[in-house]
């Protein structure tokens, strides 16, 4: 630790009620507030999770980050402490994968992307929560009904993926303190850090770490914070609705980081970064792309060639394109083209 930080840790520390100095840090006038540093919002975020700060502690702290929106240190230490209280479970995972926001308009056509992912191969980790929007379709319901294996634990799900390449696990299953910060929301009506912290807990360390976000500049928090926390990879990118899928009717932009180890001269082993951006460009020419439809039916019927979507069709192709971009090195040709045959062959496995 540095000077500075052992010096507030101190101030916390001697503070009648310690919690009260990280609301002060972020919440006073400005020209005196500051954000925190990475060390001082873990402290914060061990705290809360500890049971030690006050519920009406709690609404101002997290409101007074979200006026502003957290920034990549803050994300990044509060992220760390998150993660420390994660059940310890060893799995080889290639691409997590997390779904918080639910779809309001379209279906959730980035699962048939996964199950193509998963015909090539690799092995996936899903994981979400059942909102309290009645208005949304949660991706929980359509994995069961397309027969994903549900879990019930971290270690559950390690046997799932293991056995059938996929899984299926409900955030309250392995972090339930965070779906219980989550659920602030009902009674403050505005999203806070923690709903963009849990699309990022990828706790089997996967290889490739996928977010969706609701607005643009989040996708930036998203891949400094990868870097401040040297995660193997991650995509981050404005997805329909919030979630992790492209959106074919408009040019997206994907911001990726990828962490590695290499030795330096004198032969110590240093971590290096690299960040990124790539672009999936408009593949569907309709500016307006179907009415609303939230029927799981019809993207099943899909998924066994009993219907035509064209909409749905480009969202699963560019959505595995933009994994396998990441994941394989490709140009989006390469990787269009293979999540076409991909497609082709999706009952020939």
């Amino acid at each position: 630790m540095n000077t500075e930080h052992n010096m507030n840790q101190n101030t916390v520390n001697n503070h009648p009620k310690p919690f009260q100095f990280y609301i002060q840090t972020i919440g006073r006038g400005q020209k005196r507030r500051r954000s925190l540093t990475q060390e001082e919002a873990r402290d914060a975020m061990r705290m809360i999770l500890a049971g030690l700060v006050t519920d009406m502690q709690l609404g101002a702290f997290l409101m007074l980050i979200r006026v502003r929106e957290e920034t990549p240190e803050e994300a990044a230490g509060f992220l760390q402490a998150i993660r420390e209280t994660l059940p310890k479970v060893s799995c080889q995972v290639d691409i997590d994968w997390g779904s918080y926001a639910g779809k309001r308009r379209q279906l959730p056509w980035f699962v048939l992307a996964l199950n193509l992912l998963k015909t090539k191969g690799y092995k996936i980790f899903l994981h979400g929560v059942i909102g309290n929007e009645s208005i949304r379709l949660y991706t929980q319901p359509v994995v069961e009904a397309l027969g994903w294996p549900m879990a019930s634990s971290l270690e559950d799900a390690k046997q799932n993926i293991e056995n059938f390449g996929v899984s299926y696990l409900a955030l309250e299953r392995f972090a339930p303190q965070i779906r219980d910060l989550m659920n602030t929301r009902d009674e403050l009506g505005l999203r806070s850090p923690i709903h963009s912290l849990s699309r990022m807990l990828n706790p089997f360390n996967a290889k490739l770490s996928v977010h969706g976000v609701f607005h643009k500049g989040y996708d930036d928090i998203h891949q400094e914070t990868a870097c401040l926390l040297d995660d193997q990879m991650t995509i981050a990118f404005c997805g329909d609705g919030g979630e992790a899928e492209a959106r074919p009717d408009k040019k997206s932009e994907i911001k990726a980081v990828e962490t590695w180890k290499e030795s330096n001269e004198e032969g110590k082993q240093i971590t290096k970064h690299q960040a990124w951006s790539y672009f999936l460009p408009k593949t569907y020419a309709a500016s307006d792309p179907t009415e609303k439809c939230l029927d799981i039916d019809v993207l099943i019927d899909l998924w066994h060639g009993k219907t035509q979507n064209e909409y749905g069709l480009q969202t699963i192709l560019q959505t595995t394109a933009m994994a396998l971009m990441a994941f394989e090195n490709l140009t989006f040709d390469e990787a269009n083209s293979q999540a076409e045959k991909l497609w082709e062959n999706r009952f020939n496995v």
